[in-house]
């Protein structure tokens, strides 16, 4: 397959890919909260928020009618073993991530969907703002109250050296101390909880026990899924070098070189947006082989035939970064990454016979000495699963093995692969 024809096929995958994702709903059973308080049950366009929604499509059993609500319209929602309550809190403003100098938290008070952790006689409360900022609230009597904490930057100076360390503000181990003081058995369990939602909702259930509490609703953890994979198929390669004064490289058509390739594959599956989004690594076995010749004309009697031969076994390492979407039970992936092949067995060899005037010698060589222990590569892939079965192509651009600088391999390969998973 050309070059230009695995672009556009690529390029058309990746469009129809995400233009279909951005059509895709998922209607799911649940019931909207009005002002009033009354309950109206019905389907919500649930996407497994990685942040608190801005707003959520509705419609009732039966009907086509899409209603948007948003937060200042409905008093909250439930869909999917979630609840929400619509709230006017305040947020941290920083990203997550980012550090300033100040233990200062600075706040936005703004109208959200909270999402429920633990609803009870004590209850927890979750927001990712639109910052990617964790923000933890507890309810005391009908407020909302900002869980403060902040990681920060502080510079001192040491026997004359600056230095900068992160140290942290943890005034939410204080207010939980006085919001869930009745229960004076946790106090020393306040010391080791970290800001973040495990911790957190271990601690409130702890809480639970002590008083007895039957819980309203509480929210199990989603982990990290695991998924490994059975691999096989087919690489079709092709090698081109770029020199100078090399024409028993250069000017040489080394045509495609189809060998097998096997392996296994390792997933972990993130468990926020509905589970679209994996890192996925593979151990794969690959190897190619090239053979070409060439008939270099220096003059009228001066001739220099050669023939260049490669044989590459690798171990590629690769890593990716993968997008799906579902349509009932078939699943269809792009992803994108890099690979590294390491180099477990080469031979490389270049036969050259040289005639001048009517002398001819011949001589076998290395075409050029290489320490390059892995062929590094972009790749790029789509595919589909039908149950545990699945098909991958997927073009890499990689490196080849010339580590010369004045010597620039490249390798294009189209990898078929067949998939099984465990």
């Amino acid at each position: 397959m050309k070059k230009s024809s695995l672009n556009y096929f690529f390029t058309f995958c990746f469009i129809l890919f995400f233009q279909s994702g951005f059509a895709q709903t998922n209607f799911t059973t649940g019931e909207v909260v009005t002002l009033s308080g009354d309950r109206i049950p019905g389907e919500i366009d649930y996407r497994n928020w990685e942040k608190n929604p801005k707003k959520i499509d509705f419609r009732n059993f039966g009907s086509d009618e899409i209603i948007a609500f948003s937060p200042e319209e409905i008093r909250g929602f439930s869909v999917a073993n979630e609840v929400y309550v619509s709230a006017r809190v305040e947020s941290e403003v920083l990203s997550n991530g980012e550090l300033d100098f100040s233990s200062r938290i600075e706040t936005v008070v703004e109208t959200v969907f909270l999402q429920a952790l633990v609803k009870g006689e004590k209850s927890l409360f979750y927001l990712k703002n639109t910052n990617s900022k964790d923000n933890f609230y507890i309810k005391v009597n009908d407020e909302y109250v900002h869980l403060k904490y902040k990681k920060y930057k502080k510079e001192e100076t040491v026997n004359g050296v600056n230095r900068v360390f992160a140290v942290e503000n943890k005034a939410f181990h204080t207010q939980l101390e006085n919001y869930l003081k009745d229960c004076p058995t946790i106090m020393n369990d306040l010391a080791f909880v970290r800001y973040n939602s495990q911790s957190l909702i271990r601690l409130f259930l702890k809480y639970a026990k002590c008083k007895g509490d039957r819980l309203d609703f509480y929210k199990t953890i989603e982990k990290v899924l695991t998924r490994f994979e059975i691999l096989a198929g087919v690489s079709m390669s092709k090698l081109n070098f770029e020199a100078l004064n090399r024409p028993n490289l250069t000017d040489v058509d080394y045509g495609s070189s189809t060998n097998p390739t096997f392996g296994i594959s390792f997933d972990l599956i993130f468990p926020k947006n509905m589970k679209k989004w994996s890192l996925s690594n593979e151990l794969l076995y690959a190897e190619y082989r090239f053979f070409g010749s060439n008939i270099n004309q220096k003059s009228f009697n001066h001739i220099e035939r050669s023939e260049t031969t490669f044989e590459i076994k690798q171990i590629k390492l690769n890593s990716m970064l993968q997008h799906s979407l579902f349509f009932n039970s078939v699943e269809w992936f792009v992803h994108g990454g890099a690979s590294f092949g390491f180099i477990i067995d080469e031979t490389k060899n270049e036969f050259i016979e040289t005639e001048f005037f009517n002398s001819i010698r011949s001589e076998n060589r290395v075409p050029f000495e290489s320490d390059r222990l892995a062929e590094m590569s972009f790749l790029v892939g789509t595919g589909i699963r039908i149950g545990k079965i699945s098909g991958t192509v997927r073009y890499e651009n990689g490196n080849g093995m010339s580590d010369v600088p004045s010597i620039s391999s490249k390798t294009h390969k189209i990898f078929f692969l067949i998939g099984y998973r465990l």
